[in-house]
């Protein structure tokens, strides 16, 4: 949500610009599941255009690749939303990703009604060149829309978002030696062992929905936000015949309150999600059709998470300068049927609490006219505490605003 937060204060504030950027970026991870390193690239603009004070239409549009090396367990893309029902081998390798994303709006603010909507796009594929060799691809399609009333200061308004998601995982060998298990996992540890080896096409596909209670100041005042957001996905097999394996549902309730000035903000987040999830159980086989018996529930997590975000902005005798940081912990507590699981690192990984930091810096130089140089260095860190994993991230962004 914060995303959307975000486009929702540039449709109040005079924010009518242009800008184009490149960003490239180098991180390391000690946890095999992200991949021991991890460079890449994005390549981006987006534009906020005003016709006159009441008509604004805002746009954006990226592309980015990314490598990461040495990666093990995970074949999917998007696992941080799909676990636990991962696709899952022993063997891993590099793997390459590469993203389009997109988003366009418009927006009115006609005397004291405020409205928007927006369409956003988000296409992604994921390779590798050697044995197992997984072809994810994902589409992942939201709209949104919004009403709100302005007051003084203040717009006080309701935002619904909805959206369909879907990704295919193939894994395909072409080696002669043989081939690697693939397993479908039905708990943090556990797999589906039954389909074991055998299935190496799997379909995710699902929607999702949200509503947010929002109050924005139009220059400086208070900002603060009610969210829910609903997601629902399926996971089938689809080597022989659709098999429907499970289903995760989550639901997430989260809460913010910040201040807005013209040099600096500040907002602090809470919330809470729960994540449900049901196994699809089958008996005899006849052929390619699987007997369906019932449908259990079989696992359950709770999430609580808390964080803090702050900037600064400082008028430079040349330039502007921006200083930016978040942090944000996240809680979990799971249960499911795999006491003993088998894939223990795993595991781990997917119960374990996090805890993350971001800072950047961004400088801008004027050239010429109102044209503008920038250059915003960042860093990140992650740390999975039930394993004392850590991830880090260095990135450089590049570009030019008018």
């Amino acid at each position: 949500m914060i995303k959307l937060l975000l486009i929702l204060t540039t449709l109040l504030t005079d924010s009518a610009s242009t800008e184009a950027y490149l960003n490239g970026s180098y991180g390391q991870s000690s946890m095999t599941v992200d991949g021991r390193q991890q460079a890449g690239f994005r390549i981006g603009a987006e534009s906020v255009y005003d016709k006159d004070s009441v008509h604004r239409v805002f746009g954006e549009a990226s592309y980015s690749w990314m490598h990461s090396s040495d990666c093990r367990w995970v074949e999917n893309n998007d696992r941080s939303i799909l676990y636990p029902y991962l696709t899952v081998d022993t063997v891993g390798g590099s793997l390459r990703t590469e993203s389009y994303w997109f988003r366009g709006g418009y927006r009115m603010l006609r005397r004291h009604v405020l409205w928007h909507a927006a369409l956003q796009f988000r296409a992604e594929q994921s390779y590798r060149t050697v044995d197992p060799r997984p072809q994810n691809k994902v589409a992942d399609i939201r709209i949104d829309a919004s009403a709100a009333y302005v007051w003084r200061n203040y717009a006080l308004g309701l935002a619904l978002q909805a959206g369909r998601y879907k990704q295919s995982n193939v894994i395909r060998f072409y080696s002669e030696l043989g081939e690697a298990i693939i397993f479908h996992m039905i708990a943090p540890g556990a797999d589906y062992s039954r389909f074991a080896g055998s299935q190496k096409y799997s379909y995710y596909h699902g929607y999702t929905a949200g509503a947010h209670f929002y109050c924005l100041p139009q220059t400086e005042g208070w900002i603060a936000a009610l969210d829910y957001d609903w997601l629902r996905i399926s996971k089938e097999l689809h080597d022989n015949t659709y098999i429907p394996l499970t289903q995760l549902t989550t639901h997430e309730l989260s809460a913010r309150l910040g201040y807005v000035a013209p040099e600096w903000r500040a907002m602090a987040t809470g919330g809470m999600a729960y994540r449900l999830g049901q196994q699809h159980l089958y008996g005899e086989v006849n052929g390619s059709y699987y007997t369906p018996l019932s449908i259990a529930s079989n696992y359950y997590e709770q999430q609580y998470f808390v964080g803090a975000s702050g900037s600064y902005t400082r008028r430079l005798p040349v330039g502007t300068i921006t200083a930016k940081a978040d942090a944000r912990y996240l809680f979990k507590s799971v249960t499911a049927p795999d006491d003993k699981p088998v894939f223990v690192t795993l595991a781990d990984y997917m119960r374990s609490d996090i805890a993350s930091a971001r800072v950047a810096l961004r400088y801008t130089f004027p050239l010429k006219g109102r044209y503008s140089w920038l250059m915003e260095p960042a860093a990140d860190i992650r740390c999975y505490t039930k394993t004392t994993c850590l991830s880090w991230q260095v990135a450089l962004k590049t570009g030019i605003v008018f």
